[in-house]
């Protein structure tokens, strides 16, 4: 057969190349040579709109099915088949998952540094906004969380030696993508269970709360002018203390916007995160834990317009290393895939 194998190769051409008038063109196309050569529509010049887009697809499939017939192909025997293929219903644009146009913008948004610029980070986060739990294969525990009752819950922990409820009640990770500029995840948290105070240096992080409702605390330094040393306790200010709601989305920067933070999951919920650049110790983006301190450094010099009683003084633990007793176990995401 002298056709190419699936008609989107037109469709293809004609967007690369583009022409309002393509459409026009091959209305009139059914004797016209269709044999695939780019010397066929010399006439598309300019970009079609999302309308002529569908409506060349729809002509274009029609005219290769009406060849293929011709020729004595046994094609339309499965519609259902053609139609799954190569999506004839005219939506091609829009049936990449949600995950995967995320992704793909987070490559072109995103450096081994960070964000190329605030526009490209607003971007991915338009995206991010439209990512639902049905997007990642989390619709059944979205289901759940959105019929969970606080006075039917099951206790949650595992039982120790000091009687039930001794450990926290394990959080599950789903992994979905990482490169050296970006990475994806899902934190799945049970009821009453906590995500420690932590940092992310040097990172950018969107945040999306998928289902459920939670409680973030979140805090930025303080500058001084002669910074201590890391592990006495450090003046930081209160940036957010509320509960958080599904669907929503925020955003905190290296410096600002809540880098050290807590959450406690309320109800069964769910966080997924962008991470940009992702964790690496060896270019220093580990991540450490930290405390809230009574001890206040007296060598410490405030600046003077912030007032005292709105000061938090945190402390880190050492080596980088939680609090005891915060299990974080590998979960399976059911979502699509993303390729590297």
């Amino acid at each position: 057969c002298p056709l190419p194998p699936s008609p989107l190769s037109y469709l293809q051409r004609a967007v690369a190349a583009g022409n309002a008038r393509g459409a026009a063109d091959l209305d009139d196309a059914g004797d016209q040579d269709l044999t695939g050569s780019s010397a066929s529509y010399p006439s598309l010049q300019i970009s079609p709109t999302k309308s002529e887009v569908g409506r060349l697809c729809s002509i274009i499939t029609t005219l290769w099915i009406n060849c293929h017939q011709s020729l004595g192909c046994k094609i339309w025997t499965e519609p259902s088949e053609v139609r799954q293929s190569y999506h004839l219903n005219c939506t091609l644009p829009c049936k990449m998952p949600k995950i995967k146009n995320l992704s793909d913008a987070c490559k072109v948004s995103f450096s081994p540094d960070g964000p190329i610029s605030e526009e490209t980070l607003e971007r991915v986060r338009a995206l991010l906004d439209e990512i639902r739990p049905l997007d990642l294969g989390l619709d059944n525990e979205a289901q759940i969380a959105r019929t969970w009752n606080s006075s039917t819950r099951q206790q949650n922990g595992r039982r120790g030696r000091g009687g039930p409820n001794q450990y926290a009640p394990t959080i599950k990770y789903l992994h979905i993508h990482e490169c050296e500029s970006f990475s994806m995840g899902i934190f799945c948290m049970p009821p009453s269970s906590v995500i420690p105070l932590h940092n992310h240096p040097g990172m950018t992080v969107l945040s999306k709360l998928l289902y459920g409702k939670l409680h973030a605390e979140s805090y930025d330094w303080i500058d001084v002018a002669d910074p201590t040393d890391p592990l006495k306790p450090r003046p930081a200010r209160c940036v957010r203390d509320r509960e958080m709601t599904a669907p929503e989305t925020t955003i905190l920067y290296p410096d600002r916007g809540g880098n050290i933070h807590t959450f406690r999951a309320i109800t069964p919920c769910a966080l997924f995160d962008v991470l940009s650049p992702p964790y690496s110790a060896e270019n220093g983006r580990d991540c450490s834990y930290f405390q809230k301190s009574s001890v206040k450094e007296p060598s410490v010099v405030l600046p003077s317009e912030i007032d005292s009683s709105e000061v938090v003084w945190l402390e880190e633990l050492e080596d980088h290393q939680p609090p005891e007793g915060f299990v974080v176990a590998r979960g399976l995401y059911k979502g699509p895939v993303i390729r590297r």
